[in-house]
């Protein structure tokens, strides 16, 4: 058997692609940091037999299988008929696992609805694992001398239950040391060039180093026993992406720009229409130092609220380097702040022409009266195009609060530069 935890994931919409996993991913990593590596993935349908047939084959390749999905009040949810299936028992009334729920809803001064109580079934040699943070209890069995846990879908009830259960993987623990798991963000780095830069420690194995792409840029990756090689490595790939590298694991860019605003913050957004300001105010504490913005999407806002000087929009267009640098500069104006940022640009499918293309984006950013302009060409869909553009204004602003010069800087997702 091989020393080694799967993965299975439930449900109906992971399937039909109109909900993406990410509980699978979540339960790996948390795994991955314990020493215990993840053999399979695997979705399957709300069907009994799929479920059940699922449960066996996995059982019988690895220790440790985790199931997440299913376990709600509905019909559709049927991970506790398929676990027993699997296990070869009848489904038990818990009277312990009602009670529970009975004071879920208590506490929050409500009565339990009739469908839940199916909830407390439970397969005969299973124990039920206590939620509180919902109604459906989690259960674990042994078969075929793998440890099963089921859990309930939502993250924010299987990710406190999984921490409540860790201690009780003994046999995983005992075979297996702690793995250190940091991640390095950047942002602005081509992956080739990054790739370029740490080539010679992404050759070792112990740490390991990986480079990922998402929406938080560029990330590498460093996996390794609980060593100092580790760490000098974390330094050196800091030192080696300085100045675009923002921060590591849990780290934003935001989050990052706060932590070294010596003042305050005001936007000015069109194309991005406000998803810097939603960026920004995920970061906790954020309203210490960040004012707020305009969305000003058509020209008459543009003058009514920002007092943009209509012949700039006539004689340049809204998305133009000299609309961008009075936006920030009127954001600075107008809210008191001490930093302004700007976008405006053509973020598609239509609207670009041959001068400026979908993809076209002008980003300013004004620190005490000193204004930066820069002309990006974003690739991607329209989504994407506003997510790059709003993460590099976010990444123009901290390099200017660190002193910066920004010409020298190299971008992602070929920017034209002024």
């Amino acid at each position: 058997m091989s020393e080694a935890a799967s993965i299975l994931t439930i449900g109906d919409e992971l399937l039909f692609g109109d909900r993406v996993d990410t509980n699978g991913p979540w339960l790996s990593s948390q795994l991955s940091a314990l020493g215990i590596n993840t053999l399979e993935h695997c979705s399957v349908p709300d069907n009994i037999d799929l479920i059940a047939s699922a449960i066996n084959r996995l059982a019988n390749a690895s220790q440790i299988l985790l199931v997440t999905g299913g376990l709600g009040p509905t019909k559709d949810d049927r991970t506790r008929k398929a676990f027993a299936a699997a296990l070869g028992d009848e489904l038990i009334f818990d009277q312990d696992a009602h009670q529970s729920m009975l004071t879920y809803f208590q506490k929050r001064e409500a009565v339990m609805p009739k469908v839940n109580e199916v909830q407390a079934f439970r397969p005969y040699t299973a124990t039920w694992i206590p939620n509180i943070h919902g109604t459906a209890p989690g259960l674990n069995a042994t078969l075929n001398g793998c440890d099963v846990y089921c859990f309930p879908g939502p993250p924010s009830e299987l990710q406190p239950m999984f921490g409540r259960i860790v201690e009780n993987m003994d046999l995983a623990l005992k075979c297996n040391s702690p793995r250190r798991i940091m991640e390095l963000h950047a942002w602005g780095l081509p992956e080739s060039i990054a790739g370029e830069k740490i080539k010679d420690l992404m050759d070792e194995k112990d740490p390991s180093v990986s480079i990922l792409i998402g929406r938080s840029g560029i990330t590498a990756r460093v996996i390794s026993s609980l060593n100092e090689t580790s760490e000098e490595v974390i330094v050196e790939i800091k030192k080696r992406w300085n100045p675009w590298i923002y921060g590591s694991n849990e780290e934003t860019l935001a989050s990052s720009l706060g932590d070294i605003l010596n003042g305050s913050l005001a936007t000015a957004e069109s194309c991005t229409a406000g998803l810097i300001g939603d960026l920004i105010g995920q970061v906790p504490g954020a309203s210490d130092w960040f004012l707020g913005g305009w969305i000003t999407y058509s020209n008459e806002l543009k003058q009514t609220q920002l007092g943009i000087e209509p012949n700039l929009l006539e004689q340049y267009g809204a998305v133009s380097w000299q609309v961008a640098k009075m936006m920030a500069e009127c954001a600075c104006v107008k809210s008191g702040s001490s930093v302004g940022l700007s976008t405006t640009g053509i973020a598609g499918p239509t609207g670009g022409t041959h001068k400026k293309p979908v993809g076209t984006v002008f980003i300013g950013c004004t620190k005490n009266g000193s204004t930066e302009v820069r002309e990006f060409r974003f690739t991607g869909t329209r989504d994407e195009i506003r997510i790059r553009a709003a993460s590099s204004a976010i990444q123009m602003a901290r390099l200017k609060c660190l002193g910066l010069v920004e010409n020298q800087m190299c971008w992602q997702h070929g920017s034209v530069f002024r």
